[in-house]
C-alpha cells in the first residue's frame, strides 16, 4: 500500500526514516513488552502481526496513483494500547515490504501514514470515549471496534491521497473509482475491526489488556 514502489525525493526517504526512527524510539521507551509476559497474549500479539500483514498483501491499485487496504491498526491498539501496535505496525510494514519485494526507501513513509497515523487516531479517539461517554459494552463496541477504525481509515487515505498530490506538484488526476474504493474501504475496516472486537470481548476479553474490562462489564472476574 502507499508508497512502496512511489519514487521519492531523497529528502523525504531520509525524513521518514528519521521520524520512524523516534517514533519506535518514543513506543518502546517504557518497555511495553511487559504487556506480553503471557504466554497467550504473545501469541496473539504476533497473531494479529501476522493477519495485518496478510491484509497488506491485498491491495487495490489505481493507475498510477493510490492504493488502498485494510489497515487492522485499530485492533491492535484496542488490545494491546498505542505503544505496541506502532511496533506491531513497524514489523508489518517491514513484513509486507518483503513479500511484496517493494522499495525500502519508501517503507517508513508507508509505516508513517499507514500505520503510525492510524494508530495515533485510534488512540487519541478511544481516550476521548473512555473519558467522555458514558460506559458500557455497547459504547465499547460500538466506539473502540466500529467507529474509531473508521475514522481512523479515512485520515491514513486522506493524508496518503494528499502527499500524492503534492509529490505530483498538484498534477495529480484522482482516479474517478478512488472516492468510492476509500468509502467502501472505510466501512470494511468498520465492519472487520467491529467484528472482531464483538468476538474478543465476549469470548476472549482477557485478550484486551488496555481497559479495565469491568468498568465495560465485560467479565466479572479479575484481570489476567
Amino acid at each position: 500500500m502507499g508508497f512502496f514502489y512511489t519514487p521519492l525525493p531523497l529528502w523525504l526517504a531520509i525524513g521518514g526514516w528519521i521520524v520512524t526512527a523516534g517514533v519506535l524510539a518514543l513506543a518502546i521507551w517504557k518497555n511495553p513488552f511487559r504487556r506480553l509476559q503471557d504466554g497467550t497474549l504473545q501469541h496473539v500479539w504476533f497473531g494479529i502481526v501476522v493477519a495485518v500483514t496478510v491484509l497488506w498483501a491485498c491491495n487495490t491499485w489505481f493507475e498510477d496513483g493510490p492504493a488502498i487496504h485494510l489497515l487492522g491498526a485499530t485492533l491492535m491498539v484496542t488490545l494491546f494500547d498505542w505503544q505496541l501496535a506502532l511496533v506491531g505496525m513497524a514489523v508489518t510494514s517491514g513484513l509486507a515490504a518483503v513479500v511484496l519485494d517493494a522499495s525500502w526507501p519508501g517503507v517508513p513513509v508507508t509505516f508513517i501514514l499507514f500505520g503510525a497515523l492510524p494508530v495515533a487516531v485510534s488512540s487519541l479517539l478511544q481516550k476521548a470515549i473512555q473519558a467522555w461517554i458514558p460506559r458500557s459494552l455497547f459504547v465499547f463496541i460500538v466506539g473502540h471496534g466500529f467507529l474509531t477504525s473508521a475514522c481512523a481509515v479515512a485520515v491514513a487515505c486522506s493524508a496518503g491521497l494528499l502527499l500524492e498530490i503534492v509529490l505530483a506538484n498538484g498534477e495529480l488526476i484522482i482516479p474517478a473509482g478512488f472516492m468510492l474504493a476509500a468509502a467502501l474501504l472505510v466501512a470494511g475496516e468498520a465492519l472487520f475491526t467491529g467484528v472482531f472486537t464483538i468476538l474478543i470481548t465476549v469470548y476472549r476479553p482477557t485478550w484486551i489488556t488496555t481497559f479495565d474490562v469491568r468498568r465495560y462489564r465485560l467479565d466479572r472476574g479479575p484481570r489476567v
